[in-house]
């Protein structure tokens, strides 16, 4: 099986100011994410291509040493505040298709301000599609802590009511919901390259461990995030990706 795996990053951030170059826990924040890929080359029999799409030369800058990797420049359209990230992921795959002059089977996006994944998680999400070929896109998720059903509101004129209307009187009772936590995304590169919306499609959820932290959008979450890797690196999983790092030698010196 042949797997194409998009790392995306542009250069501007309205949240956070160059979150895609800063350093966590000792090591570039986009480390955790190629490490997390080199592994799963290491321990699967996948043909694993990679590739940057970033219009950031300072992050081109970070792995330039890293020979693997293919780097994509960001087309204009695709470094606005307003672009689809399914947009810059599928033109990503169309010049990678070009570029390396063949056929994936897999396109996975993992996202490089989501570093708190494991191998195993890779490893989930294969499995899932695996399972159900017929699905057009399988993503990540984390149990919400909040249920519309049962204790989110929204206002009508000068009252609330309950987003999804409802007589449930537990939270066990309602439907299990999920927050889409845009730590990874399998795409079938067919639906990817005929498709605007993954909705559109059919589509399959992993459930990941939640780590209280869906992604860096603030510099609030960031110090959060720095605070619980710590107790994290208890973790097998989390311990692995970054146990792995100094041990790939673009990473080696830092």
């Amino acid at each position: 099986m042949t797997i194409l795996f998009t790392i995306c990053g542009r250069a501007g951030s309205k949240g956070l100011a160059a979150k895609n170059l800063k350093t966590f826990h000792g090591f570039p924040l986009i480390a955790y994410t190629l490490a997390a890929m080199d592994l799963f080359k290491e321990q699967s029999s996948h043909q694993i291509d990679v590739a940057l799409n970033t219009d950031s030369k300072e992050l081109q800058k970070t792995i330039e040493d890293y020979p693997d990797v293919l780097l994509i420049d960001r087309k204009k359209e695709h470094a606005t505040d307003t672009a689809s990230k399914m947009a810059v992921i599928r033109d990503t795959y169309l010049q990678a298709k070009k570029i390396r002059q063949k056929e994936y089977d897999y396109v996975i996006d993992l996202d490089l301000t989501s570093p708190l994944r494991t191998v195993q998680d890779i490893f989930k999400l294969i499995e899932k599609k695996k399972e159900h070929p017929e699905l057009d896109v399988v993503f990540s998720v984390v149990e919400s802590r909040r249920n519309p059903f049962f204790n989110m509101v929204k206002e009508e004129g000068n009252s609330v009511s309950l987003v999804n209307a409802s007589t449930f009187t537990s939270r066990q009772q309602a439907p299990a919901i999920y927050d889409m936590n845009a730590s990874m995304y399998l795409y079938d590169p067919k639906f990817l390259q005929e498709n605007e919306y993954i909705f559109n499609g059919n589509c399959g959820v992993i459930q990941m461990q939640d780590y209280m932290v869906l992604d860096i959008d603030s510099e609030e979450d960031f110090k959060w995030m720095e605070y619980i890797y710590v107790k994290l690196l208890e973790e097998e999983g989390i311990q692995d990706i970054y146990s792995h790092i100094p041990k790939m030698t673009i990473f080696s010196a830092e």
